[in-house]
């Protein structure tokens, strides 16, 4: 590997890096019973049902609220956006959003997580998550970390995700887990991981950033608007990824409704003179 965090990393015991894949590889496994229980209208519904909102919570969530604090709610409403990010199978809340602040101080640099410029594109789709899938380093999610809750929540990350496959055999029994909970698990889990593998090789840049990072209208698509990806890293603050009106952003729509019904408030919108393509510099 090309830094001397990404070697510490590798270092870890064999046997640790295995049994924190079993979760990982055995939802892949799942996968395969699509053979004894073959799509029908109900079940491609449910799984894309299930892909929809957890795709939502990872990215409206995960990212641009608990990672980025790039709108208010209350701790109510925190707490819903928290159990639905869970049952992403992406850990939780305070884990995730330690990682990604991390990858924003260091982008593309020693210390990145995972830079697909320096350690490659499958160390930086999935393998990093092995290597660090230990007791993670909160120190920079202390606004976070005070809430109870969350911390629960890191701690028992399995029970959201348990309680989603468990619903899913409720309303279809296994066909359910298998196209409601494991193939959407592993679409969702896939789609959010190009961002980190693709979004730093493959598309434009508008912004001269000091990183890799690229806009990419396909992979904005499927999740959400979080492919604005050369966007997100010229201003991290905001809550709209999409800068230009032709930039579809779903996860910005959908929190200006929210904003409507009361659930969200003091959204953040990048600078004028950003959105129309000011001069890049480190935000």
């Amino acid at each position: 590997m090309n830094s001397n965090g990404i070697s510490q990393r590798l270092r870890r015991p064999l046997g640790h890096k295995l049994i924190a894949a079993l979760p990982f590889v055995g939802v892949h496994v799942a996968c395969l019973a699509m053979i004894v229980f073959p799509p029908t209208p109900a079940l491609l519904g449910l799984a894309t049902t299930g892909y929809v909102i957890r795709m939502w919570a990872i990215t409206a969530g995960y990212h641009r609220y608990f990672a980025h604090r790039t709108y208010k709610t209350s701790r109510g409403f925190q707490l819903v956006l928290a159990v639905l990010g869970g049952t992403a199978m992406q850990q939780g809340a305070l884990w995730w959003a330690s990682w990604h602040r991390r990858h924003h101080k260091y982008a593309d640099q020693p210390g990145d997580p995972h830079s697909p410029l320096r350690d490659g594109f499958w160390y930086a789709h999935v393998g990093w998550i092995f290597d660090d899938k230990g007791s993670p380093d909160l120190s920079n999610v202390k606004d976070l970390s005070t809430f109870r809750e969350l911390r629960w929540l890191d701690r028992h990350h399995y029970v959201p995700v348990a309680a989603y496959a468990l619903l899913c055999f409720v309303i279809a029994g296994l066909p359910g887990v298998v196209w409601g909970f494991a193939v959407s698990s592993v679409v969702l889990a896939h789609a959010t991981f190009a961002i980190n593998s693709l979004a730093h090789r493959w598309g434009s840049r508008r912004f001269d950033t000091p990183d890799g990072s690229r806009n990419n209208a396909v992979l904005a698509l499927p999740t959400f608007g979080e492919g604005w990806h050369n966007n997100h890293h010229r201003y991290m603050a905001s809550a709209r990824q999409g800068f230009r009106w032709y930039e579809v952003d779903l996860t910005y729509y959908s929190l200006r409704f929210l904003a409507r019904l009361g659930l969200v408030w003091d959204i953040r919108e990048p600078p004028r003179e950003i959105e129309l393509h000011g001069p890049a510099r480190s935000t």
